[in-house]
């Protein structure tokens, strides 16, 4: 499961991480603004403070200005007229407790008390002699103060005082000496003013308290941006105070700008880095949050689609594995609480429909529908287990039987397909009643099959008792309900097979050899007339090892020029001179010798080789037939023997027209010989393969005629030139004429030319030349020669026609 886990983990993955980076992202932009308007809110909520703490100062000082002409000291020094007495005694006490007020509020600097002249009479300082002329700052004030009609008793004012070299509050307050309380005469009322010079060095106390603790300059500025109270960075400059940004040697700064009361602007210097790195903290924590969130949502999310996902996928993919290995045939149904018990539920009505498909296909694939007996698959298979369950332990013998029903191609062709089915289904159900009692006693040692069109193959053990018939009992006792005829539907049919036996282990060991030893007995045995069964014997295996070995060899027989071709020649029973001749092979193997062509043909047509060695061999035949014709031999025809494997490739007209062509051979000068066995078991096939070999212009001759079944519609139906009576009915010609003067009527119905083979005694040449047979040919007559002999033999019986 660990490929799913990583896929959906991958799937969840954008799922996951694509909204919380699209918030993240939406926070970083946010956090620049939200650092701007924090620090905007410090220094909104400091202005204030200063704005508040400032007009606090300023109202105090006001009201201690008030008081002060209220004062004894104050109204004795200026009601009397004691000039010594009001300097020298009176003066001293205003000015000590002028000095005591200074002392109490650290922010006064002076207090100035002036007449109406205006003319400063007392002044308390540090450092300033207060004796001393009216100071131009307070002269300065004195004037502004006069042009203020709206202020005329109390005036505040910030002013730069030359004295004390910085901006100072002016703050002044102006009484009338109208009262007993300063004059006991009768003079007329005179004003007094009193200044007091307020230092702002209180406010740059708080600018540096702001500076060491957050990093920030504050400067205090008049409205014309004059420096007022502060501690600027080094490099500032006053004239920088426009700007938002600027860089100086200890950094770069943010300038914000505050308006306070009267006029005063509080300017703030923020480090830059101060604003990024509170911004930089503020992303740092909400990338680490984002992370976080993260893994412990992917977590949950593993636990959720680990419960609800992958252990269900993993026990159905468990499931399924122990299905694929066969453990489990059946799976219950479970509740559908979702989709994987929907799933689980589906997983399992599948299965049952695939057991009841295998077994549907089990019954297709091995089971014959005709006869409802098993096919050559489940005859494979069970002949395989029993053959590898006698390897575990002491074997045990027994039989394999392979039974050919003969005439079943006849049935067809004679009665319809309707009846040859019935045929095979009464074969299979005797069968099936003559191995009862060996089904009943040893089943895991009984197959029965059709392993063919027209042939069964079972086996049966081998017991040393009388009680089970053995495999030859069976074939006697099939034998002897076939020896009458039967009831196929309407017709009365008589049935024939031919069976061959062999012996497990003592004969073959398996099952390659068992199959191909009861084929071999059943070739034996089918040459008999009725119903034949033989045994393979060793010396027969023997032989079959022995033709195995032969095909292995026949490979590279054409290759290695150890085949040749004869001919033998065929002669005009009328003139007695030779008119053509049959083309034949033979192979000469440098170990074994001569092997015969009833040997090796079989062989090859069985592997498939004959192909091969049939184009070979009409090219052999063409190349003799061009020499023939450039040694001035004429209307002298060649035939080649054409197999049923030759007949069922439908490239082998294109391969003789293409030969005769190459070699510029007239077609009527080159014939081809096929078989009665080829053209009754081809039919069809056959039947269009020799009439487009005769429109190409070759001569077609029926080969072995009167050992097959070939009925009067082929004749018709086929474009034949000739029949070839075989050796057989030859050999029977002295003592049963009969059968030869058929064939002879036969062909001359049709118009064929009839050529006798296998003529071996002078008897048999007088006769056939006396039935007026067209052509023969034999040992008596010549034994197949070579190529030089043929010429030789052409050339003088070309002679012998100029002489006669």
């Amino acid at each position: 499961m660990k490929g799913l886990r990583r896929k959906l983990l991958l799937t969840l993955l954008p799922v996951v991480i694509l909204p919380l980076m699209a918030l993240g992202l939406q926070s970083m932009v946010k956090l620049g603004d939200m650092a701007n308007r924090n620090m905007e809110l410090r220094l909104t909520s400091l202005a204030t403070t200063i704005k508040e703490q400032l007009s606090s100062e300023l109202r105090r000082n006001m009201v201690e200005l008030a008081q002060l002409p209220n004062a004894e000291a104050l109204v004795a020094y200026l009601a009397t007229h004691a000039v010594g007495t009001q300097k020298v005694y009176l003066g001293t006490r205003v000015q000590r407790m002028f000095h005591q007020l200074l002392v109490g509020n650290k922010g006064f600097l002076q207090i100035s008390l002036l007449d109406t002249n205006p003319k400063e009479l007392l002044r308390v300082g540090d450092g300033v002699d207060p004796f001393h002329d009216i100071a131009p700052s307070n002269l300065k004030f004195m004037q502004y103060w006069a042009t203020q009609p709206a202020a005329t008793d109390q005036l505040n004012y910030l002013m730069y005082s030359p004295e004390l070299d910085e901006f100072v509050y002016k703050q002044g307050l102006r009484f009338i000496r109208s009262g007993p309380e300063i004059s006991r005469d009768d003079q007329p009322v005179q004003s007094y003013n009193l200044i007091l010079t307020y230092s702002l060095r209180k406010f740059g106390e708080m600018f540096l308290k702001q500076q060491a603790q957050q990093g920030i300059h504050l400067l205090l500025l008049d409205q014309s941006g004059a420096f007022i109270a502060g501690e600027a960075p080094l490099g500032w400059r006053n004239s920088n105070r426009q700007m938002d940004l600027v860089s100086l040697p200890a950094g770069d700064y943010l300038i914000r700008r505050l308006p306070l009361t009267d006029g005063l602007i509080l300017q703030a210097l923020i480090p830059e880095q101060l604003m990024t790195a509170e911004a930089s903290e503020l992303r740092i924590s909400t990338v680490i949050w984002l992370i976080i969130s993260s893994f412990i949502l992917l977590g949950l999310l593993h636990i959720v689609l680990k419960r609800q996902i992958l252990n269900p996928v993993s026990q159905l993919r468990n499931l399924m594995q122990k299905v694929a290995m066969h453990e489990v045939n059946d799976i219950s149904l479970v509740q559908e609480d979702d989709e994987m018990g929907e799933l689980h539920n589906h997983f399992s009505g599948m299965l049952s429909q695939l057991e009841v498909s295998k077994r549907e296909l089990e019954r297709v694939a091995f089971i014959d529908p005709l006869t409802g007996i098993g096919n050559r698959a489940a005859f494979i298979r069970c002949l395989q287990n029993m053959v590898e369950r006698q390897d575990k332990q002491p074997p045990e013998h027994f039989y394999l039987t392979q039974l050919k029903l003969h005439n079943l191609t006849s049935i067809n062709n004679t009665f319809g397909a309707k009846i040859g089915d019935r045929a095979l289904q009464f074969i299979s159900q005797m069968l099936l009643q003559l191995l009862r009692e060996h089904r009943r006693a040893h089943p895991s040692a009984i197959c029965l099959a059709r392993t063919g069109s027209d042939e069964f193959t079972f086996t049966i053990p081998c017991i040393d008792n009388s009680v089970f018939p053995d495999a030859e009992n069976i074939c006697e006792q099939l034998a002897v309900r076939l020896s009458q005829p039967i009831m196929l539907g309407s017709y009365t049919i008589k049935l024939r097979f031919s069976a061959g036996i062999i012996l497990f282990p003592d004969v073959a060991n398996n099952v390659e050899e068992l199959m191909e030893g009861a084929s071999k007995a059943r070739r034996q045995a089918c040459r008999y007339q009725g119903n034949y069964w033989q045994q393979l014997t060793n010396e027969m295996v023997l032989l079959i090892r022995e033709d195995k070995w032969l095909e292995s060899e026949l490979r590279q027989a054409i290759i290695n020029q150890q085949c040749f071709v004869v001919y033998q020649p065929q002669y005009d029973l009328q003139s007695g001179h030779i008119v053509s001749a049959e083309v034949l092979i033979r192979w000469r193997h440098p170990t074994y010798g001569m092997v015969p062509p009833d040997r090796f043909i079989p062989i090859a047509e069985r592997s498939g080789q004959i192909l091969d060695i049939d184009l070979w061999v009409l090219e052999q035949a063409c190349i003799c037939l061009g020499k023939l014709m450039a040694k001035g031999i004429p209307d002298f025809r060649l035939a080649v023997n054409a197999s049923g494997t030759e007949l069922s490739n439908p490239l082998y007209p294109e391969q003789v027209g293409s030969m005769l062509r190459r070699y510029d051979i007239p077609p009527q000068r080159f014939g081809i010989e096929i078989t009665e066995t080829a053209i009754v078991e081809l039919d069809d096939v056959a039947k269009m393969m020799v009439k487009t070999l005769k429109e190409i212009g070759v001569e077609i001759e029926l080969d072995d005629f009167g050992t097959g079944y070939t009925s009067l519609s082929h004749l018709s139906n086929l474009p034949l030139d000739a029949l070839k009576i075989d050796r057989s009915y030859i050999i029977q010609l002295e003592s049963n004429p009969k059968l030869v003067d058929s064939i002879l009527q036969l062909a001359d119905a049709f118009s064929l030319r009839v050529i006798a083979e296998g003529v071996e005694t002078i008897e048999q040449l007088k006769l056939l030349q006396q039935k007026r047979c067209h052509l023969a040919q034999g040992y008596l007559l010549s034994k197949p020669i070579s190529e030089e002999a043929m010429i030789e033999l052409l050339l003088e019986d070309i002679l012998t026609q100029q002489n006669e």
